[in-house]
């Protein structure tokens, strides 16, 4: 979650809302695809948030070594943090140079989950996590970002985006910043039909000012499991299709990445 978003997603660890439930499901799907995690093995989350993505990946794998990096964390946030995830092998920090303990080595899997929209320059800022020790030509990078810019709405100004992208956009800043794409589509294909609604109802009354979503109001624990598993299965399909050389169109768009050279 989105630190902007987390002020109550922080005190409580089983309030989660179905699209970042579901998005992590999309993550273990492609993680099982294309990654191996042995034992000892170094996964860094830039973009953490609330970590909870790094946490629930890190109790999955207990043996390997999860980093979560956010430069909103505080120490306060970190405490809060610590207080719901006791997991030895997660370790919180605010940047790449901050790493303690610093990795034994370089890293299997560096996960970028709508992290870079944030950036304005998001080629540069790829290209100096490239740069970094943790990141060799094995490292597998997987990121995830918010697709069609022409969905562009008030969420996405609230939640500080400079852009959304297309596959083929996400493809373009990713190889230019010296990495090679092995797979790329888009999922959640069920929920563009919502977001379109939404950018039209703004074109037609205005952007209102958008407020964080309230993670204990806005779905009930049941409603919030069948959303869930929709999404699950709308991801699958996509998936599978990708897997197949079809692709269809989602809100979201990722692409799984080695460097180049």
């Amino acid at each position: 979650m989105d630190l902007i978003e987390a002020p109550r997603g922080l005190s409580d660890p089983h309030v989660r809302h179905p699209w970042e439930t579901a998005r992590l499901e999309v993550v273990k799907r492609l993680i099982a695809r294309h990654v191996r995690i042995p034992d000892g093995a170094v996964v860094v989350d830039i973009g953490c948030g609330d970590a909870w993505v790094a946490g629930s990946l890190a109790s999955v794998f207990p043996a390997a070594e999860f980093y979560g990096v956010d430069s909103a964390l505080t120490p306060e946030t970190i405490a809060a943090v610590r207080r719901r995830l006791s997991m030895p092998n997660l370790h919180l920090c605010r940047n790449l140079d901050s790493l303690v303990p610093p990795p034994a080595r370089p890293a299997a899997l560096v996960l970028l989950m709508d992290v870079i929209e944030h950036v304005e320059d998001d080629e540069a800022f790829l290209k100096d996590l490239l740069s970094r020790d943790v990141v060799d030509r094995q490292t597998c990078v997987l990121v995830t970002v918010p697709a069609y810019e022409s969905l562009f709405s008030a969420h996405d100004v609230f939640l500080r985006h400079f852009r959304r992208y297309t596959n083929r956009t996400l493809r373009r800043r990713l190889e230019h910043a010296g990495l090679r794409v092995i797979e790329g589509s888009y999922f959640f294909l069920s929920l563009l039909p919502l977001r379109m609604l939404q950018v039209l109802k703004e074109r037609v009354f205005g952007r209102p000012q958008t407020k964080a979503t309230d993670l204990m109001t806005t779905h009930g624990r049941a409603s919030a499991a069948v959303i869930t598993r929709a999404l699950v299965a709308d991801a699958a399909v996509s998936l599978g299709l990708t897997r197949v050389g079809i692709t269809v169109p989602g809100l979201s768009t990722y692409a799984i990445c080695r460097k180049s050279a």
